[in-house]
């Protein structure tokens, strides 16, 4: 199986600021592409690579799955000591008491703009080129993630800075989407360019394909009523149906086979993100290191951090021993740790009882400070499998799926729900189910469904994917309270643009309640 490897190539040219990358397959170079990158058609891989380089800005831990998940029932990072405590950045996030001024609004703000600005350029340079079939692609390509960048910043934000690939003029600031206008927009544009996307046969799915244009219409149009202020429930369905019925992806048997290591194309993934740990990637999705003691070391692994956990509301929600989702072991022969949930004595390779830095048993538990834990507080959680035999510890080796198709039988179960169809959506919701018991046991079937059911549904199966926030927020249980949070102000559903942002821009305005 063939698997592509990412690689940034910091290639800055004129007042563009474009951060070039290239997507190699098998071997990994690092060259330059030089100054003439944009007005050379034999360049056209670093121009489109480049808003495709931006999309590993969305799985950050530290920055967008910080805003997504840190936020939620899903993440706790509670302070040890002064371990964590960060200028209690990781604390207002968990209490909802951030500001304009909280340093991952800015971060989330700036990638998010640079992916945009790395799309329209794209659009914009490759059309200078003479046009074929390649050129034509490409652009249709850079205008679906132009969209979906655009979605991620009208989920988190409700307001989208707008220029056409044509206005250069970056001295003048660009016009403004509101919440509605922009959502509207980017269903013109997927519907638009998805006639002329390739599909995953022919591209894979670490490129924009139909089929990861009707996975974003389905979520756009799942979260319309937070966008818009309108239903468009049978528009959801109508995506999921030709996603489902294509026969180009299929729920796995096997849950925790996608989140091993070194695992590219994949039955259930639409769209991924691909890593790698022959090259250096960066810290920003380590998986394994933030959360695990600093005593669970194993193979190369001799940095852990000892950081996020789940938390108690969300831990206690599960069907601990009927539902594969929650834990699987098949790692600990080369590691000592199980994938999912961990909770308990902790253990070493060895198979000897590990202990706390004083000495005191490693046994995670539940029971936690916000503002002052132990280092045992908190249950952790390990979904993507690591490689112990990494030279790159900080070098994720795990593709992540940003789109899979166990997402579309959820929005369409919940679409379907929503739209006075609970028979179908008991049916979506089984099946799924269906995929997902434990080896020996029976995840029971439910007899009825209800948005509860729905949601639980979807923490059991996107738990720690980033999804979290958006849910919470479409339930309207954002703002409730759980473990060491309070009830917060509805405010908080939309996150404040970052004060950088404001002062260039005389077309924002702040959101309400900042």
């Amino acid at each position: 199986m063939k698997r592509y490897k990412l690689i940034l190539l910091f290639t800055v040219f004129a007042l563009l600021g474009v951060v070039s990358c290239t997507d190699l397959e098998e071997n990994i170079l690092d060259e330059q592409l030089g100054t003439d990158l944009p007005n050379n058609p034999e360049n056209i891989e670093g121009l489109i690579n480049a808003p495709y380089g931006s999309l590993r800005r969305t799985i950050e831990w530290y920055d967008y799955w910080g805003l997504q998940e840190v936020t939620t029932d899903e993440v706790i990072i509670p302070t040890r000591g002064s371990d964590w405590y960060d200028n209690g950045a990781w604390q207002e996030l968990h209490l909802h008491t951030w500001t304009p001024d909280h340093v991952r609004m800015k971060n989330v703000w700036d990638a998010l703009g640079i992916g945009m600005a790395r799309a329209n350029l794209a659009m914009y340079y490759i059309s200078q080129f003479p046009q074929n079939a390649t050129t034509e692609q490409y652009i249709n390509e850079a205008r679906f993630l132009r969209a979906y960048y655009m979605y991620l910043v009208n989920d988190l934000f409700g307001q989208v800075p707008f220029r056409e690939p044509e206005e250069l003029d970056f001295k003048v600031s660009p016009v403004v989407m509101e919440r509605k206008e922009a959502a509207d927009f980017i269903i013109e544009e997927l519907n638009a360019v998805l006639p002329n996307l390739k599909t995953k046969a022919e591209v894979g799915s670490t490129r924009a394909t139909k089929g990861a244009a009707l996975a974003l219409l389905a979520k756009v149009y799942l979260n319309y009523e937070v966008y818009g202020g309108e239903t468009k429930w049978a528009e959801a369905i109508q995506q999921c149906d030709a996603l489902i019925n294509s026969g180009e992806y299929t729920l796995a048997d096997d849950y925790w086979a996608m989140f091993q290591h070194n695992v590219a194309e994949h039955p259930e993934f639409i769209l991924r993100v691909p890593m790698d740990d022959q090259v250096d990637m960066g810290s920003g999705s380590v998986w394994v290191n933030f959360t695990l003691h600093y005593n669970q070391l194993f193979g190369n692994y001799t940095s852990t951090w000892n950081g996020p956990s789940t938390t108690k509301t969300f831990f206690e929600t599960w069907d601990m021993e009927n539902d594969v989702r929650f834990k699987d072991d098949r790692i600990k022969p080369q590691t000592g740790f199980n994938q999912g949930f961990l909770v308990g004595q902790q253990y070493g390779l060895n198979g000897d009882a590990l202990t706390q830095r004083n000495g005191n048993p490693l046994i995670f538990v539940p029971e936690m400070n916000l503002q002052s834990s132990p280092e045992n507080a908190g249950i952790r959680v390990v979904k993507f499998a690591p490689n112990p035999n990494t030279e790159r510890q900080f070098s994720s080796p795990n593709d992540v799926p940003i789109m899979r198709i166990a997402d579309i039988y959820l929005i369409r179960a919940e679409a379907k729900l929503r739209n006075g169809d609970a028979p179908g959506a008991l049916a979506d919701i089984n099946f799924l189910r269906s995929k997902r018991k434990a080896t020996g046991k029976t995840l029971p079937a439910l007899t009825a469904v209800t948005l509860d059911d729905v949601l639980n549904e979807r923490g059991y199966e996107l738990y720690w994917e980033g999804f979290r926030r958006q849910d919470l927020v479409r339930f309207g249980r954002f703002t409730e309270a759980w473990q060491e949070k309070p009830v917060s102000n509805d405010s908080r559903n939309l996150f404040p643009l970052p004060t950088s942002a404001v002062d260039v821009n005389e077309n924002l305005t702040q959101n309400p309640g900042y």
